[in-house]
This record gives C-alpha cells, structure tokens and sequence, in this order.
C-alpha cells in the first residue's frame, strides 16, 4: 500500500461519457505528484445543493505514470455522489479527493495475473494493465469480463485495440441485444472459467464486481483448487 496520502481538490480537465451510464473524470495534477499503486481508490467529498456533504469511494482508472488521475464513475438511482458528479460536475470545477487507499494492488512479482470483473469492476483493472504496458513489468494478464451488453462496456474503444493488440479479452453479456454476437451471453459461471483459464496453477486472480459476484467468483474458483492467498476481491457496493 502507498506510504503517501493526499488531500487535493484537483481542477477537472476532461469529462468522457463511456457508457449511457457511467463517465471518466480526467483531473489535472500535472503541478502536483500523486503517488499510488495500481488498484487503489480516493475517497471523492462533494457539497451538496442542501449544503450537506457526501462522500463517496471510487477507484483510480488512471496509471501512476498517466499525467492525469481518472476517476470512472457509473451512475447509480440511489447514489447521491454518483448523480451529483455525473449530473452535475463541469469541465472546470474543482473535486475534493483524499487519499490513495486499498490494498487491492498489482503485485509486480506476479508473472500470471487473470482479472476478472462484472460492470464497472473493470476500473481498477484499467489502471494495473495501462501500467504494466508502460513500465515493461514481467506481468502476463488476461481479462474476462461480465456487461449489461455491447453498449455497456466501460472503455470499449481500448479494450477493443488491446484485443487487436494480441492481448486475451473475453467478453461476456448479460443482456445481449446483438444478433451477431456469437461470444458468451451470460453470468460468469464455473464453466466459463475452465474454459477461459484452463491451467490454473501458478495463476493470481484478481476479482471486482458487486459483493455477490466476487463471493460467487471466488467459490468457484476454490472449487477448482485455487487456494486462497492467489484470489484477490474487491467488492463494490
């Protein structure tokens, strides 16, 4: 885990819509260094139009070698933080973050990562495969991951150049509305990872997602003889 922690409120640059319901918040800190590990989350604050305060976790998209911190943020009805930045926050406006936490991080001693994520679990994986491709580190990983649908993947246009790019990305929808698709249309299940994986020794596997997902996830993968210190959860509520 980071020895650094930080509290900032970051001008934000850049505003990308990713799905119809989830966007990246790009924020500017090119004057100020912002040291974490790939994996980590800031605690975003943010006041309220009754002047109440709210304060919501979100994990860093971003590389800690990228110039700017993004924070990807998927809208949910109940979530005060999520409607306000997702409705509300403007290209210009100044966001309050502290941080960084988790120890939801990429372990450089692995030569064999499997990420495995459902909606917007695929953040956090954004941030440890950006950097493995930049720094060069003897890490190989694949991804399996679980949307709504096509029009619900999160960083669709990258993960579509890393799959040109050779590298293995599994899709798998819940909800396909493709006639053409001809890959996995459903929850990820036991038997779709025997047939992703295959071996499963000398394999760590990092899995984020809803607390139900990880849990159901990581049974599966016990039962398939993963012990437990080479699965690692994050659980988003």
């Amino acid at each position: 885990m980071s020895r650094d922690f930080y509290d900032r409120f970051p001008l934000v640059r850049n505003i990308s819509e990713e799905t119809p319901e989830t966007k990246s918040f790009s924020l500017d800190l090119a004057s100020e260094p912002f040291r974490f590990r790939p994996g980590q989350f800031v605690n975003v604050t943010v006041e309220l139009l009754d002047k109440r305060r709210a304060r919501r976790a979100y994990s860093i998209a971003s590389s800690p070698l990228d110039p700017d911190l993004v924070l990807t943020v998927k809208r949910m009805q109940a979530g005060v933080v999520s409607k306000y930045l997702c409705d509300q926050l403007k290209v210009g406006d100044l966001l309050h973050i502290r941080g960084p936490y988790g120890r939801f991080t990429l372990d450089e001693t692995v030569t064999d990562a499997v990420f495995i994520a459902a909606g917007s679990g695929i953040v956090p994986f954004r941030s440890m495969w950006r950097y493995v491709l930049q720094t060069g580190v003897d890490t190989r990983w694949s991804l399996l991951y679980a949307s709504r649908s096509v029009r619900y993947v999160i960083y669709r246009d990258e993960l579509r150049a890393l799959s040109e790019s050779g590298f293995r990305v599994i899709h798998t929808f819940t909800e396909n509305d493709d006639p053409q698709w001809t890959g996995y249309s459903r929850r990820i299940d036991r038997e779709m990872l025997v047939e992703f994986v295959e071996h499963f020794e000398d394999k760590t596997f990092y899995v984020c997602g809803p607390p139900q997902f990880c849990n159901s996830t990581a049974a599966h993968l016990m039962s398939l003889k993963v012990e437990c210190e080479r699965i690692k959860t994050e659980r988003y509520d």
